[in-house]
């Protein structure tokens, strides 16, 4: 839309932020309380205090006409303009909406030095309690806007929220068996889906499995969502692997009967590859398949797992060997959680877009590489075309073979041993840095074996360690590791589907003797202080 008008608190900061976003956008920029002022030669306090509130509004509600008429505009609106007189309905009919949100406590210290508020009080009693009556009795009218943009950070930071929310979507397809189902790149919050997610229940419920560290996302999208009508119940989960069980399962599923959640609803996975994994699982087992939607909030989930219709959950010997094929009709990827993402699980994510690059586009892996310096610095600008890339690549493949019979199976490379290093860890081994060590491990199988040149494995060990992932396998590939290769998913009988590299974007699946690749990698790690491994070779087909 041309007009974009921002609502929110008193001292959200609706006029200082829209000022500077309008400048930046190049948009004419309209304050309300400023343009009733000039209209009237009073003030919105003075007006307050002679008219009255009720004449006010009924003012106020002629001028937020006025106001979306015309040309293109950003809109600083009064605190109460969306909630009288339909202004909200007004305003979402003919402008991006966008909410300035803060907590009152914030809000005060604002207002205590923001000069003449009437309905407010001049006390920080005063002003603390008629503050949070506003916010009880206008927040499900805020809720109703378009996106939600946290205001109780510094201002430059609140306008790069509002920018980003600004920005249109990338959208993708992911084709499953002939069901096409959309995945959105948005540089928004979490929260910004709520229209999205309330169009697909009209009348129906939503359940938001949770990872719990990541709450925050999720309760304000709570929040929109009822706004909006849509009955909400929000079921919390450890995250991380260890949530990833029987025990996790059965109690969502417990929560969802207690919930009354039939066919027609839709669950939501709101969480890192861990939780779109249990949260799959549990909207293909409940019911026998209800409708999910995945909302990845870590750079691991947004690239892998949430792509490609794979759900699961783990064994005691091994990870992913209880699931089903049940693919999102929904994957929306909030670049703007990224923003609070722990160095180690965005340097995790890093490694499933090099696994990808490294298996399926030789340019894209160097232009990954030529990145680096940045991607080390976590910027999600200079990430998000790599995201794009890497979820189109791996959309491709999912759509020639969605059950894992042919191609799709080269996007295990590396999950070999990183899967049982990650098991014998506990899972206390990031899933990314385990999927590096084994593609590491792979690259250099694959030369000892004569698929690829030597130069390969120094090649990938390079770009590796400029994108801050860790290379050397050989000290962790112990014993007890390499007996659990043969718990791995992808084993059939003695024999394990071994992805092996020929070239960078080039791979291959090589049947192989389990012994035989834990005698190789045995091999590899006991040489691995010779300048060459090349002799050690010999894995039967």
């Amino acid at each position: 839309m041309n007009n974009v008008v921002l609502v929110g608190m008193p001292a959200s900061g609706k006029t200082s932020v829209g000022a500077s976003v309008a400048a930046s956008l190049g948009l004419a920029f309209v304050d309300l309380d400023a343009q009733i002022a000039a209209a009237t030669g009073q003030s919105a306090a003075d007006l307050l205090r002679r008219e009255g509130e009720t004449t006010f509004r009924l003012r106020e509600a002629e001028a937020l006409d006025r106001a979306l008429e015309g040309g293109a505009k950003l809109l600083a609106s009064g605190g109460g303009t969306p909630c009288f007189h339909d202004g909200m309905n007004r305003m979402r009919a003919a402008a991006q909406v966008i909410w300035l949100d803060a907590p009152v406590d914030a809000l005060v210290q604002r207002t205590l030095q923001d000069g003449d508020r009437p309905l407010l009080g001049h006390t920080r009693l005063e002003q603390t309690v008629a503050l949070r009556d506003l916010a009880t009795r206008r927040t499900p009218t805020y809720a109703r806007a378009h996106r939600r943009v946290d205001a109780t950070q510094p201002l430059p930071a609140v306008v790069r929220q509002v920018q980003a929310a600004l920005r249109p979507a990338v959208q993708a397809t992911i084709a499953f068996e002939g069901a096409a189902h959309p995945l959105l790149i948005d540089d928004g919050q979490v929260c910004d889906a709520a229209d999205t997610l309330a169009a697909l229940v009209p009348g129906g419920k939503i359940a938001l499995i949770v990872d719990r560290k990541v709450r925050g996302h999720a309760e304000p999208l709570e929040a929109m969502l009822r706004a909006r009508g849509v009955p909400t119940q929000l079921l919390e989960v450890p995250g991380g692997e260890k949530s990833k069980d029987l025990r996790t399962v059965a109690k969502l599923w417990q929560e969802l009967a207690a919930g009354g959640f039939d066919r027609s609803d839709l669950v939501v996975a709101i969480g890192g590859g861990a939780t779109t994994d249990v949260g799959g699982f549990v909207a293909a087992t409940w019911l026998r398949g209800v409708r999910y939607v995945a909302m990845p909030t870590t750079v691991l989930g947004m690239a892998d797992a949430s792509v490609g219709g794979k759900t699961a959950i783990d064994l005691a010997v091994g990870k992913n060997l209880v699931g089903a094929f049940h693919p999102p009709v929904l994957v929306w990827l909030a670049l703007g959680a990224l923003e609070t993402l722990p160095g180690v699980e965005w340097r995790s994510g890093l490694a499933e877009i090099a696994k990808i690059f490294v298996v399926l586009d030789a340019d894209a892996w160097h232009a990954l590489r030529r990145d680096a310096k940045s991607l080390r610095r976590r910027s999600v600008a200079a990430l998000k075309p790599h995201l794009q890339r890497a979820v189109e690549l791996k959309a491709e493949v999912v759509a020639r073979d969605p059950r894992e019979q042919a191609d799709r199976a080269l996007l295990n490379l590396g999950h070999t041993l990183g899967h049982a290093l990650e098991v014998d860890s506990g899972y206390t081994l990031r899933h990314g840095d385990a999927v590096a060590l084994g593609l590491i491990a792979a690259a250099d199988v694959s030369v000892a074996d004569d698929a690829a040149p030597a130069e390969l494995a120094r090649d990938l060990r390079a770009g590796f360690t400029a994108l801050d992932l860790p290379t050397q396998w050989e000290a962790v590939a112990t014993p007890a590791v390499l007996a659990r290769l043969g718990h791995d998913k992808k084993v059939r009988g003695e024999t394990l589907r071994f992805v092996a590299l020929t070239g960078i974007g080039r791979a291959v699946v090589r049947p192989c003797r389990t012994a035989d690749l834990q005698r190789m990698l045995a091999a590899l790690a006991a040489h691995a202080q010779r300048p060459s491994v090349a002799s050690v070779g010999g894995m039967r087909r």
